[in-house]
């Protein structure tokens, strides 16, 4: 069957389900209207209504009212066969389907395995579906039962875990569930009850039914997703995530028109003072399951037990492998339930698919640039989906989705004349690395970065390593940083920045690419480079690090050349060398080297304090005292 059949057949279902739903409640009307006048009493007490109404009110004799009365009446019995009709059909198409659905097996792993348990009766027992949030877990099982059981006799009910810590709320939930997917015509009828004046209320009390796993039938099916967020703390150390989450944060006092890097270090120290507090958390508990968050989740299991053992139900668990903890997995869900383990991996067919759903959700205003992202997406982005996947951030779906329209939306704040391949290869590298040091907390370094800088260099000489980048071609000169302020637009959700041509031309215009080209093949290149400035020397000074035989090279030499790059008489630039001294030494001192930087840097600033908390900021300070007193 192809797509074209597939959505014509689904608009057919949809609109069959709808009309089945409007005629059950009108059929109810219908019925009703009949016994009005088919039932003595009825009839005479709506009479006198009529001749009260004519009376005072309406201007319309009692055999006219009898008339419509009539011809309405014929449009309920058309209603009522209708419905006995559409009953017929979709009893109809639930034999069909139920035949249809025991020669199913599958179309792969997953469905073969949930299919093998589901027809198997013979030892009570559950289906466990786990791995990494974000990897489409309960995407896949519901895809599963969407496509297999929607016209199925078999019920099936989703039930969500997120919370619910008791058996009350367990049961109560469960119970909520059941009554929500009663499409019966008795339950129906119960709703219309509460309509009736008066009594509707008293009606629908006595005639409601109790709903709970032990009023259903026998083998239908009950899905607890979320099972891991029964308590909001891990079962084992080793695996269990900071209860501080790494999701997009937005800060909720960014207004239009105020400077993005300054709105950036607003983000930083908020996230810092977050971070502490939650770290505070993590250390009291000491990621050690509390006895009666154990128990919590032993309410749960213990349920599940009896729904499956004794109520003879059908039950699929969906939870997070990594938060539970193997030992938890193996001990209790698959000991002490008996449960059949699938493991969901992420495949490049999910990641591929990700790609076109951003592509077909996000529609831009200008169809020309729509066509220009879609089609880098396309011929660059789906041919490098195994070096995206290295990257463990983006094993999770929706992280990897976030990153996707990330690109989308930034790309579209520039004109389609700047959107050339080497361009938006350059942006959506900026904004990857941006996302990768954000889940990983490390983003403070980033509003140093330089715009038009080769982002394997700055990687290198920042963070001691780079990710595996994503290349249209076999040069490197295509992947150069975009300023924060666009790298970081999305994910710290930075008012739109001014400009955008500017920033294209900054991009442009950075001249120091030969040189970080060069040096990247081999860092002692520098001694033959005459344009460089002091990110070229302090990543000269971290290479010797890398060499057993560690010599002595002219770095006052190498200073004076790079310093002349700088306007020494501003205070905002030693600030910004000291900013990037910080960010880079971190718990390394080069004695040497400092001490002369420092000494070019202090003339003419002798009274100015730097401002700062890193070390390098002490000592820039303290060697500034020192040379004052002298």
């Amino acid at each position: 069957m192809g797509i074209r059949e597939k959505k014509m057949q689904k608009m057919i279902e949809k609109i069959f389900l709808k009309l089945k739903t409007n005629i059950d409640f009108l059929v109810i009307i219908s019925v009703f209207g009949i016994l009005i006048y088919r039932i003595d009493a009825l009839r005479k007490m709506c009479k006198n209504i009529c001749i009260y109404l004519t009376t005072w009110y309406v201007d319309i004799d009692l055999a006219t009212i009898k008339n419509i009365y009539l011809c309405a009446e014929k449009l309920f019995r058309i209603i009522i066969a209708t419905f006995l009709v559409i009953q017929f059909l979709n009893w109809l198409l639930k034999l069909v389907w139920e035949r249809w659905l025991k020669k199913q097996k599958g179309s792969n792993r997953f469905e073969e395995s949930l299919f093998r348990y589901l027809q198997d009766s013979s030892i009570p027992r559950c289906f466990l579906v786990t791995g990494e949030w974000g990897t489409g877990k309960t995407y896949e099982v519901e895809k599963f039962f969407d496509k297999y059981f929607r016209h199925s006799k078999t019920k099936v009910y989703r039930i969500s875990c997120f919370g619910l810590d008791s058996r009350k709320e367990l049961v109560k939930e469960i119970s909520n569930t059941i009554e929500q997917n009663d499409k019966s015509f008795y339950a129906l009828l119960i709703k219309a009850m509460q309509f009736v004046p008066i009594i509707g209320g008293a009606m629908v009390k006595f005639f409601k039914k109790a709903y709970g796993y032990d009023s259903i039938k026998r083998g239908s099916i009950f899905i607890f997703d979320d099972f891991e967020r029964i308590t909001s703390r891990a079962i084992i150390k080793e695996k269990s995530p900071h209860l501080y989450k790494k999701k997009s944060f937005l800060l909720s006092n960014v207004t239009h028109g105020r400077n993005s890097i300054s709105e950036f270090k607003e983000i930083e120290k908020e996230f810092e003072r977050v971070g502490e507090s939650f770290q505070k958390i993590e250390d009291f508990f000491s990621y050690n399951l509390e006895r009666t968050d154990i128990d919590k989740y032993n309410i749960a299991i213990g349920l599940i037990n009896d729904i499956v053992e004794i109520y003879g139900m059908k039950v699929v668990i969906i939870c997070n492998s990594e938060v539970l903890g193997e030992k938890f997995i193996y001990d209790i869900l698959r000991s002490k339930l008996n449960c059949i383990e699938y493991r969901k991996i992420v495949l490049p067919e999910a990641r591929i698919s990700v790609i076109d759903n951003c592509i077909k959700n996000k529609v831009l205003i200008d169809d020309g640039k729509q066509e220009i992202i879609k089609g880098f997406l396309n011929e660059n982005i789906k041919y490098n989906i195994d070096n995206i996947l290295f990257e463990r951030q983006f094993r999770n779906l929706r992280l990897y989705g976030n990153l996707l329209e990330a690109f989308i939306i930034t790309a579209d704040l520039f004109d389609k004349k700047d959107l050339t391949k080497e361009f938006m290869n350059s942006l959506f590298n900026s904004i990857m690395i941006t996302h990768i040091v954000f889940y990983n907390k490390a983003f403070n370094k980033l509003s140093v970065f330089p715009s038009g800088a080769n982002i394997e260099f700055l990687m290198k000489l920042f963070y001691g390593g780079s990710p595996i980048l994503i290349r249209t071609n076999q040069r490197i000169n295509d992947i150069k940083w975009i300023d924060i302020k666009v790298s970081g637009y999305w994910i710290f959700n930075l008012s739109q920045p001014y400009e955008i041509g500017n920033i294209v031309e900054d991009w442009k215009k950075y001249k120091y690419y030969e040189t970080e080209e060069k040096i990247l093949i081999d860092s002692q290149e520098l001694i033959g480079v005459t344009n460089y400035d002091m990110l070229h020397v302090f990543y000269f000074q971290q290479s010797m690090d890398n060499y057993d035989n560690k010599k002595e090279w002219d770095y006052k030499t190498y200073v004076d050349g790079a310093l002349k790059q700088y306007d020494l008489t501003k205070i905002e630039e030693i600030q910004s060398i000291v900013d990037t001294m910080g960010r880079i030494f971190q718990g390394r001192i080069y004695q040497g080297l400092f001490e002369y930087l420092f000494s070019k840097l202090i003339q003419g600033h002798e009274n100015q304090e730097i401002v700062g908390t890193t070390y390098i900021h002490d000592m820039y300070n303290t060697y500034r005292v020192k040379k004052t007193l002298h």
